[in-house]
């Protein structure tokens, strides 16, 4: 299949087809809805007026293999779409409970010995309260780089009842808590949902470490895991994507399927087909995301970068009016862990806001950051970069006469960290190397830390200076 050039995008107004980091060029919406075309009739149009103007449809995951990358490090994107609900950023140290048994939910576990140190985005608190049983962590990276992020999905499995299993979000904190690697991840993930099954919304649990990437697609008492091949790439977009092959699974995955009539003795066995709910398959919200991030990762195997993937995530509809935060993990194994296990996190969505490095070897964010309230916070990370994107980026597909100086300021400062990031991962190898790694993880802490308190200066000032003030608040 024939692809459009990447030089098809000089000169185009950012406007008209996205954003740009930099260099790097955005993709053509309407040319890959040509390329890709599984529809009957008139695709591209069809799947234009069922996606433009909506209403903010849902969380994209990209994973990258190691070998499918510039630099041989582990790549996932995550853009966590949350429907404007408030979020924040916080880390969480190490632990040793006293306590031999954790309660979690409606289910009484038993405690380990010490939970892992680890960084997490996700609801604010009042969010958290409200909505989700005090369930806040979305996704993560613990001290050992094992990295998270998740999208719903919709089964047609019985549901488990209210006051019984243990929520999604109790189980990414686990994950944040427990997991070494990624593969240890897959296997918390399984024993969690065989012992007590998932309540609330199951999900698919997209999982990264220095070495591989998994995708753990779950029902409520099922589940099903695929690695991600190290020479290529999985996308997500709040559907099942595991179909006829798969790594590990269920015991009675497909027994359990059969017995209800999903499944057909003597057939191949469909993941996605026998568990998927089938009012919610390949809705062309979800496919038309994950067509677009293949189409752009399948262009650039073998060299993709950090920066290629924050330039995906902008790209609407991969990025919708409901972004809460967007995330880049860059995980690196040519370098001590507490180096070379990067969250690039931003928040708010990826076209109106910066990311910047989270190391694991930071340990300390602004108070701004930790938490936001329901409602328009002036004192708030989140609700700073939340402004923009309302006013900047008012619904989908559609940006404010504004966008581009706005996004000049926005863009001068991510080339600076980018450029700022390369030098400090040297300097902090050096002091590594010499035996000084205390002191190499307090160059990373410093630099997170003091970098997230800029990114909040711009995002207040750009909005006042750019006239998006007035713009908000115009009768």
């Amino acid at each position: 299949m024939n692809h459009p050039s990447n030089t098809i995008m000089k000169g185009r107004d950012p406007l008209q087809v996205g954003i740009s980091h930099g260099s790097h060029r955005s993709i053509i919406l309407l040319i890959v809805i040509s390329v890709f075309n599984p529809y009957p009739g008139s695709p591209s149009r069809a799947l234009r007026a069922q996606t433009a103007r909506r209403e903010p449809v849902g969380c994209t995951t990209l994973l990258v293999g190691q070998l499918a990358t510039k630099d041989w490090g582990v790549l996932m994107g995550h853009n966590e779409d949350m429907g404007t609900q408030s979020g924040r950023l916080v880390y969480r140290p190490e632990a040793r409970p006293e306590e031999k048994t954790v309660k979690l939910n409606y289910e009484t576990l038993p405690q380990v010995e010490r939970t892992f140190e680890y960084w997490a985005s996700g609801n604010s608190q009042a969010v958290a309260d409200r909505h989700y049983d005090g369930g806040w962590i979305l996704c993560g990276m613990n001290e050992f780089g094992v990295s998270m992020g998740c999208n719903t999905v919709t089964t047609r499995e019985e549901r488990i009842p209210r006051g019984e299993g243990i929520l999604r979000y109790s189980i990414r904190q686990l994950i944040m808590e427990r997991a070494k690697s990624s593969r240890e991840a897959v296997d918390l993930v399984a024993s969690l949902i065989d012992a007590y099954g998932q309540s609330g919304s199951p999900v698919t649990y997209c999982l990264a470490d220095r070495e591989e990437a998994w995708v753990v697609e779950t029902t409520y008492r099922h589940w099903v895991a695929k690695r991600v091949p190290d020479d290529g790439f999985h996308v997500v977009a709040n559907q099942y994507t595991i179909e006829t092959e798969w790594d590990l699974a269920s015991d009675d995955l497909i027994e359990y399927a059969a017995g209800r009539g999903w499944h057909r003795t003597g057939k191949p066995f469909n993941f996605k087909a026998a568990y998927g709910d089938p009012e919610h398959l390949d809705r062309a919200e979800d496919t038309l995301r994950e067509m677009l991030g293949r189409h752009y990762l399948e262009s650039k195997v073998g060299s993709l970068s950090l920066e290629d993937l924050l330039d995906i995530l902008s790209e609407p509809p991969i990025q919708t009016t409901g972004t809460q935060a967007f995330m880049v993990w860059h995980l690196r194994k040519d370098l001590p862990r507490e180096i070379g296990c990067v969250m690039w996190h931003g928040m708010s969505g990826a076209s109106t806001s910066v990311a910047v490095p989270v190391f694991v070897g930071s340990t300390r964010v602004p108070a701004s950051y930790t938490d936001a309230a329901y409602e328009e916070d002036q004192n708030s990370a989140w609700w700073a970069f939340e402004r923009l994107q309302r006013t900047a980026f008012p619904e989908n597909g559609t940006f404010s006469p504004i966008f581009r100086r706005m996004r000049d300021r926005l863009d001068a400062f991510q080339e600076e960290v980018y450029r700022e990031s390369d030098l400090l991962v040297t300097d902090a190898l050096i002091r590594w190397e010499g035996g000084q790694p205390d002191e190499a993880c307090a160059i990373l802490d410093r630099y997170t830390h003091s970098r997230l308190e800029q990114a909040m200066i711009l995002a207040v000032d750009v909005y006042h200076a750019a006239g998006l003030f007035e713009m908000a608040y115009d009768d």
